[in-house]
């Protein structure tokens, strides 16, 4: 069973040499692609010298680099794929059952969906958006790549989907996304302003005022991140202003389309 690894970059050498070292270390696959759209740091370099063989796509969102690598995957006769983020690895674990999954090739099954757990400040938080659960492991003839918001490379992320059934495997897909807050709200700002234009939900005067909270409740209580400690309540902090970033932003949105809807209305 052949095994390819499809991995999108952007700058990402604050975390890719982990990456490379876990996959070195694995020594599972057969073939490394790095899909780049225009790193200045270094990123290409150093994946090539990874073995990986590193293709220029100009960026037009998550949904159309993954299914770049995707289709990759597929034409070069894969027969799993596994797609990662330039601040993902897998665990130990993870990779044994990985290799087992392969080992064993079961018939019926055609992907595999990966626990991921955050980290911050290069700490797993345990408890915090967790169980997050990604289908990252994929049998490539019969997978495709969606959107958030569609078929089409819009939103903010994307979600893989199979035809046919799925197993969870054991171990984590460690995420180091965000060096500290405010890197996790500049990042997320840029989420935000795409998810305002793209559901016409948000914004409500409602939503402003008690969707923050919300969120903050969600992380902070319900998921118990209060045991992950001061990080825990950053988290859930940071998740609650992001949820009124969002908010914030479709508000603006909402005020600034009704005046230009009066104003034509006006002029006619």
């Amino acid at each position: 069973m052949s095994l390819h690894i499809g991995i999108c970059t952007l700058n990402a050498m604050r975390t890719l040499p982990v990456v490379m070292d876990s996959i070195a270390r694995a020594n599972l696959h057969d073939r490394l692609w790095v899909v780049d759209s225009g790193s200045t740091d270094g990123t290409i370099d150093f994946a090539e010298k990874c073995g990986a063989t590193v293709m220029h796509r100009d960026w037009d969102g998550m949904v159309g680099q993954r299914r770049f690598l995707l289709d990759r995957c597929r034409t070069q006769g894969a027969d799993w794929a596994l797609m990662l983020d330039a601040d993902e690895w897998p665990d130990a674990s993870l990779w044994s059952a990985v290799a087992k999954l392969m080992e064993k090739d079961p018939p019926k099954t055609v992907g595999a969906v990966l626990h991921r757990q955050l980290m911050f400040h290069e700490k797993a938080l345990d408890y915090v958006c967790q169980p997050e659960r990604r289908l990252r492991l994929v049998r490539p003839e019969h997978a495709s790549v969606m959107g958030s918001c569609g078929d089409q490379a819009e939103g903010i992320h994307d979600r893989i989907q199979v035809e046919g059934e799925t197993i969870r495997l054991p171990g984590k897909l460690m995420h180091d996304a965000f060096v500290d807050v405010a890197d996790a709200l500049s990042k997320n700002l840029g989420y935000a302003r795409v998810e305002a234009g793209s559901n016409r939900t948000n914004g409500g005067l409602g939503r402003l005022l008690f969707s923050p909270l919300a969120a903050f409740c969600k992380q902070f209580v319900l998921k118990q991140g209060f045991r992950d400690g001061q990080r825990g309540f950053l988290m859930s902090q940071t998740m609650a202003i992001v949820t009124w970033q969002k908010h914030l932003l479709a508000a603006e949105r909402r005020l600034l389309d009704q005046e230009a809807n009066q104003s034509s209305t006006k002029v006619q």
